[in-house]
């Protein structure tokens, strides 16, 4: 009885398989920059979609509804993401009741790290920048200020936040705007702000304050 022969020289050896790995190697980390970064390229993308839908969901709900919908940005930590430093990382919208209560209208909305909205280079988290515009004398009051409470982990928390209003015939209680920013925005960024100016990759969510239209700006 013949025992069946086996070739050597069909499989690999241990050097060859090093020589493999090795290049293996190189080309993941050559190619794990590009990756990485169009991974956050995704993520600002999303969550910038994300901001620009439901912002066009409250306009849609106060034509809807004929009643004033608020919307407030959060300022706040994220613990749970090990995000520690306070930035504008949430929103959610409130309406009126039939007794006159301001009352959530959605669910509270997380912006998913580490994308935040920059409050350096968004005109609309700045309750300043209304001081030269005009119509203020008319109640176009925004964007204002104020403290509520959020959910943080397992209990409600008070944050500042800054809000507009969309109004029953969908335009907002926005001034129109006088200066050299005459529009307002939102601008999301990746990481934390920055006053250096805006990186090459940012997302801007634009606020129409005479009818509410949402618009989207993408370098």
């Amino acid at each position: 009885m013949r025992l069946p022969k086996f070739s050597s020289g069909k499989g690999f050896s241990l050097i060859e398989m090093l020589i493999v790995l090795t290049v293996l190697g190189i080309l993941f980390a050559l190619a794990a920059p590009n990756l990485f970064t169009l991974m956050q390229a995704s993520t600002l993308s999303s969550e910038g979609n994300l901001v620009r839908n439901k912002l066009t969901q409250a306009q849609q709900l106060a034509l809807s509804k004929n009643t004033d919908v608020e919307v407030r940005f959060f300022k706040m930590a994220d613990p749970s993401a090990a995000e520690l430093e306070e930035e504008f990382r949430g929103f959610q919208f409130f309406l009126f009741n039939e007794e006159g209560d301001l009352l959530p209208a959605s669910k509270f909305f997380r912006i998913k790290p580490p994308v935040v909205i920059s409050e350096n280079f968004s005109t609309l988290l700045n309750p300043g920048s209304n001081s030269d515009s005009e119509g203020k004398e008319y109640g176009f009051l925004s964007p204002s200020e104020g403290t509520a409470e959020i959910p943080v982990g397992d209990t409600l928390e008070p944050v500042d936040y800054v809000s507009f209003r969309f109004r029953p015939d969908g335009s907002t209680d926005l001034p129109g705007r006088t200066s050299k920013d005459d529009t307002w925005y939102l601008s999301l960024l990746q990481g934390t702000n920055t006053s250096d100016g805006l990186p090459a990759n940012h997302y801007i969510v634009q606020v129409d304050s005479y009818n509410g239209k949402i618009g989207v700006f993408r370098p």
